[in-house]
């Protein structure tokens, strides 16, 4: 395999971290939550087809995920 890059091979061949992700559904799309160092659960990203999705705040990126599991 050869792996074209400018990045050192450390970093293109570091293991995973062991930061905890979850995928919690919308209803019309995916928040991926990750979790912190305090266990709060932080919206990362939001992956949704309805752009109204990205101006509520509770889908912000950096935004605390309040909803129970």
């Amino acid at each position: 395999m050869t792996i074209y890059t400018h990045l050192p091979l450390e970093d293109v061949m570091a293991e995973k971290n062991d930061t905890e992700v979850k995928y919690k559904d919308t209803p019309s799309g995916t928040v991926v939550l990750q979790k912190n160092e305090e266990g709060t659960w932080i919206v990362q990203r939001l992956v949704s087809p309805d752009p109204n999705d990205y101006l509520q705040d509770e889908y912000q990126p950096g935004s605390r995920w309040d909803s129970e599991e």
